[in-house]
């Protein structure tokens, strides 16, 4: 039997992809039968004082498609069993053109909703920031942390099997960036990060 520790384990997970889709008629089909009960529930539960609009609609839709077709693929690899992402406000309300719509700033309550004890189709463990004293004057500082760790629940897992579930349902969304622009690297072990441009003739 598995312990707990083992199936969350960080080792074993790797870093949620917000720009897989459905490209299947039963992939679709399962993403669908879902965004409805999550409905359901928001309005069981009275979660929401108004509709959405139009564009936060899509956006709504778009990820939960991007969570659970993640979530699928990593239940189909070998090597990997869990997905893990950051859940801090600093980078879910940034704005940036390589991040994808599903890391907004609606993701926590989206999570919070699909691994809810009647949903079960995520298991979540969130993760969590270490600091540490750094002088006499109590001043604080970062000192690492972990991520949000996200595994199928058994919803999910069912209907991955009940819908016979493929990588060749997956594919990969439009709003994924195909310029890719780097700044320069710091120094020569740093990785170098994401640079933000405006669209024009060249790009």
């Amino acid at each position: 039997m598995q312990r707990h520790e083992d199936i969350l384990s960080p080792e074993k997970a790797r870093a949620f992809n917000p720009f897989l889709c459905a490209i299947s008629d039963k992939l679709k089909a399962l993403i669908v039968e879902v965004q409805k009960q999550v409905s359901g529930y928001e309005a069981y539960y009275k979660t929401r004082e108004r509709v959405r609009r139009p564009a936060d609609q899509i956006t709504f839709e778009r990820t939960i498609e991007a969570i659970l077709c993640d979530l699928c693929a990593v239940t189909l690899e070998p090597q990997h069993n869990s997905l893990h992402l950051p859940l801090s406000n600093k980078i879910l309300r940034a704005k940036s053109r390589y991040k994808g719509i599903a890391l907004g700033k609606t993701l926590p309550d989206i999570l919070n909703i699909l691994s809810a004890p009647e949903m079960d189709f995520v298991v979540v463990e969130k993760g969590h920031s270490n600091f540490k004293i750094v002088d006499e004057d109590l001043n604080m500082a970062f000192a690492g942390g972990r991520q949000t760790i996200l595994r199928a629940g058994q919803k999910l897992l069912s209907r991955i099997e009940r819908f016979e579930i493929t990588k060749d349902d997956l594919g990969h969304a439009s709003e994924e960036e195909v310029l890719v622009l780097r700044a320069p690297k710091r120094h020569a072990a740093s990785i170098a990060e994401y640079e933000e441009y405006e669209d024009n003739q060249a790009t």
